[in-house]
């Protein structure tokens, strides 16, 4: 009698506690890793990696980048669950011949992003006129 009654208070007990764990982040909170470019324009995948582009948003107020050549620094604020803006970005002035027309379009464009979104470890930046920006998270397996 004494174990059925034991039994019974712990299955009430684990019953009755609430204890969901909070296994989804939204997306503001997943944004702030170091994101490495893998679509953009017309470029190839593996020009991307060869260059190492990576944003990195490790900063909740300020990103860093690097397209293949200069060190690239702006401000960001996401608004909501889906709205991202980038200020005018600041970078180092060296010149690299061979692969200064991805900086400059990504330049260009990253101020031109309006929204994002993120599904598991990918996030998508996209701008009104539907150019889009994709990224997998660094640390991603």
């Amino acid at each position: 009698m004494k174990k059925l009654s034991i039994l019974i208070l712990v299955s009430i007990f684990t019953f009755s506690c609430n204890c969901k764990k909070n296994v989804t982040e939204t997306p503001a909170q997943n944004i702030n890793r170091v994101w490495m470019l893998v679509e953009f324009k017309d470029y190839k995948k593996e020009y991307f990696v060869e260059q190492k582009a990576f944003l990195d948003m490790t900063n909740s107020e300020r990103a860093t980048s690097k397209m293949g050549c200069n060190n690239l620094s702006f401000s960001y604020s996401v608004k909501d669950r889906k709205t991202i803006q980038f200020s005018q970005g600041i970078a180092t002035r060296m010149f690299c011949q061979d692969n200064m027309k991805l900086e400059t379009d990504f330049l260009a464009s990253i101020t031109t992003i309006n929204s994002f979104s993120i599904n598991a470890h990918k996030l998508t930046l996209t701008a009104s006129n539907g150019e889009k920006m994709v990224f997998v998270a660094q640390d991603w397996d």
